[in-house]
C-alpha cells in the first residue's frame, strides 16, 4: 500500500466533501431556476458539508502526523481546493436563502436578473467537482490504495474497528468499484444515513416548493416552443438547397455499392435474350444488351465489388472515418445523395449500432454563406441531430442558459457551436454517422487548415462515424493520409454505373431503326470508357449523342461525334463552346454574365392566399433583361401584358437558354409546392417565372471564370459589367411592375435598397439609371405594392426615408462609386417638386427610428427639409406590429434613438449583442446640432415617452434596439426574461443629450443667443418607472397539452407591477446614475453614496417599500397606451386591419399577449368586411 489508513481516512472524508458540494450545487441551480426552496433545508445542508468539510482538515493533519513518507501531497491539494469550493458554494446558499425570502416580489425580480451570473457560477463549481473526482480516482487506485492493497486491510485485525466510512471505502476498492460515482453512491448507503436523509428532506422540499408554473414549463406547451425556437435558430433558409439542387441520384445510379456480383450480373448488365426480358422487375426498364463475358472486365468488376464492400463493411463496423475521393464531377455530391436516399444505408448502418442515425451536410463554394463556412456546417449538423429531441434540448438549454434566446441563425458563435456539439454528443445515447460532402467547397476565409480541425473534433466524440468526400486536393489528402483511414477513389468504381446511367437514357429514346442494338451497346461502352469516372461528363457527353439520335444522325455519324469530345471536362466545355454556333456567342455570354454578376438576393411577393420567393436571378427576369421593347412598354407604365404572354416569354427564354448556353445553364424551377397557395390559373406561370437560372455545376462556374477560355467567351460582344447588371436590374423591375400592377402581389421593399445598392456600386452612370427605376418604384410604393406588411391599410413610411443610408448599408461592404451627396441631390429635387410640407415634414420625422438599423441623415438634407416646412414637432404615426404603432415627432425620435444607442443594447435574437458599446447613428456632433435647432422652437418640454429597458449581466441599465410595439409584442423577446417601463419627459432626453455631448461645439451652441432660453426650461428633468414586468413560465395559454401547440407560438406568462403614476418618479441623484450622465454640472463627490450601486439596485431600493398594483400584460401595456406615451393603440386611432392579416396571425404571440385587443380588432374587421 503506497500510504498509511490515515491517507485513506482522509480520501473517504474528500469523497463525502465531493458529494455534499455537487448535491448542493444542484440544489442552488435548481433553486435559481424557480424552485422555492425553504432556508432551513438548504442551511441545513450546507451546515452537514460544513462537518464533512472539518472532518476533511482533521484527517488531512493526522494524516501529516502520522508518517512524513505518508503525507500524499496530491491528496492534499485535491482536498484544499475541494474545501475551497465549498466554502464558494455556502456563500451561493447565503444567497439563494436571500433572493428566496417569502413574499418579495421586489427581491424575486432581482433574483431573476442574478440568475444568469450564479448559475455560471455554480456551473463552473460543478466542473470544478468533476475534475477533483477524477483526479481521486486516479489518486486512490495508482497511489493510495490498489485492490490488492484493500483485500490486505479487509483481513487485519483492526479493520472493524475503524470508522464505518473508512470501511466502506476498502470493501468497495477490494471488490473492484473504482469508479468515482460508484464510491459515492456506496457512501451514501452505509456511513451516511443520516445525511441522506437530511439531502432527501431538502430534495424533496425543493421539488414540493417548487412553483406549479416551473413544473408546467418543463412538461407543458410552453417548454415545447421554447425548444422549437431554439431548434429553428440553427436552421437557414439555404441549410437544404445544395442536397436539392444536386443531380437526382435516380439519374446516376450507385446501385453496384450494395450489390455482389452475381446480383448485378443477373439484375442490369447481362442480356438474356428471353421474351421474358421486357417484363423483368428492372424498376428502369434497361434495354437488353450483350453478356459480358470477358474476364477481364469480369476481374474489374470483382475488384469494384471488392472496393464498394470495404464501404459496405465500414457502414457495418465502428471504424470512425471514410473518404471517398473524386475528380470534378465524378459525381461525388450524387454519391452522397444516393447514399443517404437508400433504405438500405440505414438498414446497414443498425448492424454497427441499432440505435444509429445519419444526418449529412453539403459545402458548396459557389453558394451561401452558410453553404461554404464552417458555421454552416455546425448549425446544419447540430440541427439535424437536435432534431426531434426535445430531451437534448432542454438538456442543452439548462446547460447553456445564454443560449435560452437564440432564435435565429446569426446569433451563433462558433464557440458557441462547437461547445454545444461537444455536451450533445455525450449526452446523446445515439449512435450517429455523419456524412459531409466536398471538403474542398470550404470557403478560403475559413480555409481547410480550420476545417480539419473541426473534422477532428467531430470524429473523436464517441458513437460517431464520419464519412467525408473530397476532391483530391493536396492538404486535404495529406490530412486523410495521417489519419490511416479506409476509402475509395470514386472514378475507378463507377464504371458499371455508367453503362447503367446511359442505358436509362437511351431506353426512353422513341424507336430508331437506323441503329442496331449492338450500336447502341457500343455507344453505351464508349461513353463510360472514356467518362473516365466523370459522371458530370458522361451526363454532357451522353445529352450530346443524344441530340444526334434525336436529329436522325446516321451510326457513323454518332460515334465521330464522340470522337470529337475531349476527354478532360474543362476542354468538353470548351468544345461544347466551340460547336456552338456563332450567332448565339453573344447571347449565351450575356446569359452566363447574368448568372453569375446577379446578387443572389431573395425577393418575396404576396398575395391574398399565400407568397412565393423570387431567387435571382430568375427566367422572367431574364426575359425582360433581353427585351428592350418590353422594357419600354413595362418601365414607363405605358401598357402591361397579360400572364399568356408572360408564360410566353418565360418559355422562350428557357428554350434559349438551353440552345445558346451549350449546357452549361440550366433553370431550377420554384417547387410548386411554393406557388399552391396561388390561384390555379396564376400557379404554373409564378413557378415558371421565379424559376432561378444557374450553373450545371460547380466546374462550369470555374470554367468561365478561371481559364483563359471563359474569359473569352465572357468577353463575347460589347456588353460590359455595367451593362448586363443594369439589364437586370430593368428585368427585376419589369417583374415587379407585372407582378404587382397585373396580377396584385405585393413585393417586398428590399428591392429598393438593392438599388440604392446597385447605384452606389456604378458610380454617376449607375445613378442615372437608379433614378429611374426608383421613379418608377414610387407610385407602386404609394400603392402600396411594394412594402413589408401586406395589409394596405397599415401605415407606411414615406418612400424617400428608403433612401436614406443606414448603419446596415456600411456591413454590407459595397464600395461608394457616388457619394450620399449625390442620392441627397435626387432627394431634395424630388421633394421640391412635390413642394409639399406634409411629405417634409413625414420625412423628417421618420428620418430616426428606433430600430436595429438606424438611419443617418445628413445635415444637408435635415437643413432642406426644414426650409422645405417641415414641423418636427408634428406627431407622425409610424408602421409597426399590430395592434400598436409609434407615434412620435422628429425631435423626440431623435432623442429616443440616441438614447437608445448610447446606452447598452440588449442582446435580441437577430441582433448582435453590443453590450458596453456605443451606437450612434450618426456623430453625436449631428445629433446635437439637429436636436438643439429643433428643440428651440419646441412649446412644450414636459411631453413624455416610454421605452422598455432591462438589465446587462452586470445589473446595468440596457435597452432593446427595437420598436417599442415591435419590443413589447416579441414573445422571443418577453420570454424567460424581465423588464422595466420607463417614462422620460423631453427636457430629460434633452439634457441626456447634452451630458452626452462634450467640447467645443456643444459650449460654443449652447453660448448662443437662440440657445440661451433652453437651460432655463430645461429644469425638471423626469425618469418614471412605471410598470416592471417579470416572466415567469407557463404552458400555452389556450391550455392545450396538445401536439399541436409545439408549431404554434405560445406566449410567456408575465406578472406586471404597475406603479402609480405620483410614486414613480426617480430622483435626480438616482436619474444620473441609471443612466452614466451628470445634470446641472454638480461635482461627482457631491453625489449620495450610492455610486456602487447597480441600475438593478436602484430600481429595486425605489419600488419596495411603494404600492405596487398587480396586473396583466394587456392592461398594463394598453393602460400606458393610452396615455400617448410615444406610442398608441391601433383602436384608439381608429385603423382596422385586413380581416385576412389579422386571421393569418391568429396564432401568433401577440394574439396571446393582448387577446381582448385583438378581439375586438378581429370583430372590427369582420363588421368592415362585411359593410363592404
Amino acid at each position: 500500500m503506497a500510504t498509511g489508513l490515515e491517507a485513506l481516512g482522509a480520501a473517504s472524508a474528500v469523497l463525502q466533501v465531493i458529494s455534499f458540494a455537487s448535491d448542493l450545487a444542484v440544489a442552488c441551480k435548481k433553486a435559481y431556476d424557480g424552485a422555492k426552496t425553504p432556508q432551513d433545508d438548504l442551511e441545513r445542508h450546507a451546515k452537514q458539508m460544513a462537518e464533512v468539510v472539518g472532518r476533511v482538515q482533521t484527517r488531512c493533519e493526522d494524516m501529516a502526523k502520522s508518517n512524513s513518507n505518508f503525507n500524499a501531497p496530491e491528496l492534499r491539494n485535491i482536498a484544499k481546493v475541494c474545501k475551497d469550493a465549498a466554502e464558494d458554494l455556502e456563500l451561493e446558499v447565503q444567497s439563494v436563502t436571500k433572493l428566496q425570502a417569502k413574499g418579495s416580489l421586489v427581491k424575486a425580480f432581482r433574483k431573476a436578473f442574478n440568475t444568469s451570473r450564479h448559475q455560471k457560477k455554480l456551473q463552473g463549481l460543478e466542473e470544478s467537482l468533476s475534475r477533483y473526482q477524477q483526479l481521486m480516482e486516479t489518486e486512490l487506485t495508482l497511489h493510495l490504495c490498489s485492490r490488492s492493497d484493500a483485500i490486505s486491510l479487509q483481513q487485519e485485525v483492526g479493520f472493524q474497528k475503524l470508522e464505518i466510512d473508512i470501511q466502506s471505502l476498502i470493501t468497495q476498492l477490494a471488490e473492484g468499484y473504482t469508479s468515482m460515482e460508484n464510491l459515492i453512491k456506496q457512501e451514501h448507503i452505509t456511513t451516511r444515513d443520516s445525511i441522506v436523509q437530511e439531502t432527501a428532506k431538502t430534495g424533496d422540499a425543493i421539488n414540493a416548493h417548487t412553483t406549479t408554473q416551473v413544473m408546467e414549463l418543463r412538461t407543458g406547451a410552453e417548454i415545447k416552443t421554447r425548444c422549437e425556437s431554439f431548434l429553428q435558430s440553427l436552421k437557414s433558409p439555404s441549410m437544404n438547397r445544395r442536397y436539392n439542387e444536386v443531380m437526382d441520384s435516380r439519374d446516376a445510379s450507385f446501385k453496384q455499392v450494395f450489390a455482389s456480383y452475381e446480383n448485378m450480373k443477373t439484375a442490369d448488365y447481362y442480356y438474356e435474350g428471353s421474351e421474358d426480358a421486357e417484363d423483368d422487375d428492372d424498376p428502369d426498364g434497361s434495354e437488353s444488351f450483350e453478356t459480358v463475358s470477358n474476364s477481364d472486365e469480369m476481374s474489374d468488376m470483382a475488384d469494384i465489388d471488392r472496393s464498394w464492400a470495404s464501404f459496405v463493411t465500414w457502414l457495418q463496423s465502428s471504424d470512425t472515418l471514410f473518404y471517398i475521393q473524386g475528380k470534378p464531377g465524378s459525381g461525388k455530391s450524387t454519391f452522397i445523395k444516393f447514399i443517404l436516399d437508400q433504405d438500405l444505408t440505414h438498414q446497414l448502418i443498425r448492424h454497427w449500432s441499432a440505435d444509429a442515425t445519419i444526418i449529412s451536410h453539403f459545402f458548396w463554394k459557389i453558394g451561401s454563406y452558410e453553404q461554404n463556412s464552417i458555421k454552416g456546417l455546425w448549425c446544419s449538423l447540430l440541427y439535424q441531430r437536435l432534431q426531434g429531441q426535445q430531451e437534448l434540448i432542454r438538456d442543452t438549454l439548462e446547460r447553456f442558459k445564454h443560449l435560452s434566446l437564440h432564435t435565429s441563425y446569426h446569433d451563433w458563435s462558433l464557440r458557441d457551436l462547437e461547445a454545444v456539439w461537444t455536451h450533445v454528443a455525450n449526452m446523446d445515447t445515439r449512435h450517429l454517422c455523419i456524412l459531409i460532402d466536398g471538403l474542398d467547397e470550404i470557403r478560403n476565409e475559413d480555409g481547410f487548415s480550420q476545417l480539419s480541425k473541426s473534422m477532428q473534433l467531430i470524429s473523436k466524440l464517441p458513437k460517431t462515424k464520419l464519412c467525408v468526400s473530397t476532391r483530391p486536393e493536396a492538404q486535404i489528402m495529406r490530412w486523410i493520409s495521417v489519419t490511416n483511414a479506409p476509402g475509395i477513389r470514386l472514378e475507378d468504381l463507377t464504371r458499371f454505373d455508367m453503362l447503367r446511367f446511359v442505358r436509362q437514357k437511351f431506353h426512353n429514346l422513341l424507336p430508331n431503326d437506323s441503329i442496331s442494338a449492338e450500336e447502341y451497346d457500343t455507344l453505351t461502352q464508349d461513353l463510360a470508357a472514356r467518362a473516365r469516372g466523370v459522371f458530370l461528363w458522361l451526363h454532357l457527353a451522353t445529352r450530346n449523342i443524344i441530340e444526334g439520335i434525336e436529329n436522325a444522325d446516321p451510326a457513323e455519324m454518332l460515334f465521330a461525334r464522340l470522337r470529337e469530345l475531349p476527354e478532360d471536362l474543362e476542354k468538353l466545355y470548351s468544345n461544347m463552346w466551340q460547336r456552338l454556333s456563332p450567332v448565339y456567342r453573344e447571347t449565351a455570354a450575356r446569359y452566363f454574365r447574368y448568372a453569375l454578376q446577379s446578387p443572389s438576393f431573395v425577393h418575396y411577393a404576396s398575395g391574398d392566399n399565400g407568397w412565393i420567393s423570387i431567387l435571382t436571378p430568375s427566367t422572367f427576369q431574364i426575359a425582360c433583361a433581353e427585351d428592350s421593347q418590353i422594357q419600354a412598354t413595362l418601365l414607363p407604365a405605358l401598357d402591361t401584358i397579360d400572364a399568356a404572354r408572360v408564360q410566353q416569354m418565360c418559355d422562350a427564354a428557357k428554350t434559349s437558354i438551353r440552345i445558346r448556353c451549350a449546357g452549361l445553364l440550366e433553370i431550377q424551377p420554384r417547387d410548386r409546392q411554393h406557388a399552391t397557395p396561388f390561384p390555379a390559373d396564376k400557379r404554373r406561370i409564378l413557378s415558371d417565372a421565379v424559376g432561378r437560372v444557374v450553373f450545371i455545376h460547380r466546374t462550369a462556374h470555374d470554367f468561365l471564370t478561371d481559364t483563359e477560355v471563359g474569359q473569352s467567351i465572357l468577353g463575347c460582344g460589347s456588353l460590359t459589367d455595367f451593362d448586363s447588371e443594369t439589364r437586370l436590374i430593368k428585368g427585376l423591375i419589369c417583374l415587379v411592375v407585372v407582378f404587382s400592377e397585373k396580377w396584385g402581389l405585393i413585393v417586398n421593399n428590399q428591392i429598393i435598397t438593392e438599388i440604392v445598392k446597385y447605384s452606389k456600386r456604378w458610380g454617376n452612370e449607375g445613378l442615372q439609371v437608379a433614378i429611374e427605376m426608383l421613379d418608377i418604384l414610387r407610385p407602386l410604393y404609394d400603392k402600396q405594392f411594394i412594402t413589408m406588411y401586406h395589409d394596405p391599410r397599415m401605415p407606411q413610411i414615406p418612400f424617400f426615408n428608403h433612401l436614406i443610408p443606414s448603419r446596415q448599408w456600411g456591413s454590407l461592404q459595397i464600395p461608394d462609386s457616388i457619394s450620399n451627396a449625390q442620392l441627397d441631390d435626387y432627394f431634395i429635387s424630388r421633394l421640391t417638386t412635390e413642394n409639399s410640407t406634409s411629405l417634409a415634414t413625414s420625412v423628417l420625422c421618420h428620418a430616426w427610428y428606433p430600430n436595429a438599423d438606424p438611419s443617418v441623415l445628413s445635415p444637408r438634407l435635415f437643413n432642406a427639409l426644414l426650409s422645405l416646412g417641415a414641423d418636427p414637432h408634428d406627431y407622425r404615426l409610424s408602421k409597426d406590429i399590430i395592434p400598436f404603432l409609434m407615434k412620435g415627432t422628429a425631435l423626440s425620435n431623435l432623442l429616443m434613438t440616441f438614447l437608445a444607442y448610447t446606452q447598452p443594447l440588449l442582446r435580441i435574437p437577430w441582433f448582435m449583442e453590443r453590450e458596453h458599446e456605443i451606437l450612434t447613428p450618426q456623430t453625436p456632433y449631428e445629433v446635437f446640432e439637429m436636436a438643439m435647432r429643433m428643440a428651440q422652437t419646441c412649446k412644450d418640454f414636459n411631453t413624455s415617452f416610454v421605452f422598455l429597458g432591462s438589465f446587462t449581466e452586470s445589473g446595468n441599465l440596457g435597452i432593446f434596439p427595437l420598436s417599442l410595439p415591435k419590443s413589447i409584442t416579441n414573445t422571443s423577446i418577453l420570454r424567460g426574461q424581465n423588464y422595466v417601463f420607463y417614462e422620460v419627459n423631453m427636457q430629460f432626453l434633452l439634457l441626456y443629450l447634452i451630458s452626452k455631448v462634450s467640447g467645443y461645439l456643444a459650449k460654443n451652441f449652447l453660448l448662443s443667443p437662440e440657445a440661451q432660453r433652453l437651460p432655463s426650461r430645461l429644469n425638471s428633468p423626469s425618469v418614471k418607472i412605471r410598470v416592471f414586468v417579470t416572466s415567469e413560465p407557463s404552458e400555452d395559454l389556450t391550455g392545450s397539452t396538445s401536439e399541436t401547440t409545439t408549431e404554434r407560438e405560445t406566449a410567456p406568462s408575465l406578472v406586471c407591477q404597475r406603479i402609480p403614476s405620483h410614486l414613480s418618479a426617480l430622483s435626480i441623484n438616482d436619474i444620473e446614475h441609471l443612466f452614466g450622465v451628470e445634470f446641472k454640472g454638480r461635482a461627482r463627490e457631491s453625489r449620495a453614496p450610492n455610486q456602487c450601486q447597480t441600475g438593478l439596485d436602484i430600481v429595486i431600493r425605489h419600488i419596495e417599500n411603494l404600492d405596487i398594483e398587480e396586473v396583466d400584460y394587456e392592461s398594463a401595456v394598453v393602460g400606458l397606451a393610452k396615455e400617448r406615451l410615444g406610442f398608441v393603440s391601433y383602436e384608439e386611432e381608429g385603423i382596422v386591419p385586413d380581416i385576412k392579416t389579422l386571421r393569418r396571425d391568429r396564432n401568433m404571440g401577440l394574439w396571446k399577449l393582448f387577446p381582448l385587443m385583438m378581439g375586438r380588432l378581429e370583430e372590427a374587421a369582420t363588421e368592415k368586411e362585411k359593410g363592404t
